[in-house]
């Protein structure tokens, strides 16, 4: 196979009709080799055109009958999206798509980009989640792949176009729907331990406002246990707010409180022991 280089690119997508271009809706600036042209040295950048959002319910704005322009997505959500680009491959001509690091490092995360087989016809969709803590803010003509195109030495013996003769690739409302929103389920996850914390720390209010009294007047022990049991609090409680991951903390911190009701029940017994019952002739033995 031979990569396909800058030249060949352009000299393919501006040829003029009847031949057909291999990515067709590419549009090149006045100048096709410079910096800010989406044909670079060996490669096609191609950009966002639908966006598609799991959950929508048929004909709602985003689902597969009635797809997005934009949309700012949020950390851990996912979407679809297809190419602006369209791609007409003959048989002898494959291609491989890679998010471009410009994108990647923003934190989007593309779970199938991949090779392309000779023949294809269509758009190019993709799966897409935001990794990062900031919204990613998804928009018709952003780049979202970069497409290497190589020339075989020979034709497919049966191409995509021959293995698929209905031709269609789009995204319909059964594969969409099929992903999760919240790839991550960030939002239902901080919901469910802010309900494990609201219980557990309220819980542990009356048995704390008893420890502190037992200290103040019993002279169980040191506020040593105290404080500590407290940091821990304050730490479930921070990461909570900022939507880090409480469910280790939250069981360590049950762990402490239960050692803090053992010493209790211990030192209680030492402070307090049980007296033998009187006899039956109510003598002391």
């Amino acid at each position: 196979m031979n990569l396909l280089r800058d030249q060949d690119l352009i000299a393919n997508i501006t040829s003029p009709p009847p031949a057909v271009p291999y990515v067709e809706g590419v549009v090149l600036p006045a100048d096709p080799y410079s910096k800010d042209s989406p044909v670079q040295g060996a490669s096609i950048d191609l950009h966002i055109g639908n966006i598609y959002l799991p959950g929508e319910k048929a004909g709602d704005l985003g689902s597969a009958q009635n797809p997005r322009s934009e949309y700012v997505l949020k950390t851990g959500e996912t979407a679809v999206v297809t190419t602006k680009e369209i791609l007409h491959l003959p048989s002898h001509v494959a291609a491989f798509g890679f998010p471009p690091s410009r994108v990647s490092f923003k934190g989007l995360l593309m779970t199938n980009p991949g090779h392309v087989d000779p023949g294809y016809n269509g758009v190019m969709r993709f799966t897409v989640i935001n990794m990062a803590k900031d919204p990613y803010p998804l928009e018709r003509g952003k780049e979202i792949v970069t497409l290497l195109v190589f020339a075989m030495e020979a034709p497919s013996h049966a191409d995509w176009g021959q293995r698929n003769p209905d031709g269609s690739h789009l995204p319909n409302e059964a594969n969409v729907n099929r992903l999760s929103r919240d790839f991550v389920d960030v939002e239902k996850r901080a919901k469910e331990q802010g309900v494990k914390v609201s219980v557990w720390i309220g819980g542990t209010v009356t048995i704390l406002t008893l420890l502190i009294g037992a200290i103040s007047s019993g002279h169980i022990f040191h506020n040593a246990g105290i404080d500590d049991l407290k940091k821990r609090q304050d730490t479930v409680e921070y990461d909570l707010k900022n939507r880090v991951d409480v469910e280790r903390k939250l069981q360590d911190f049950d762990s402490r409180l239960k050692q803090l009701q053992q010493e209790i029940s211990d030192l209680k017994k030492v402070q307090n022991p049980v007296r033998p019952s009187a006899n039956r002739s109510g003598q002391h033995p």
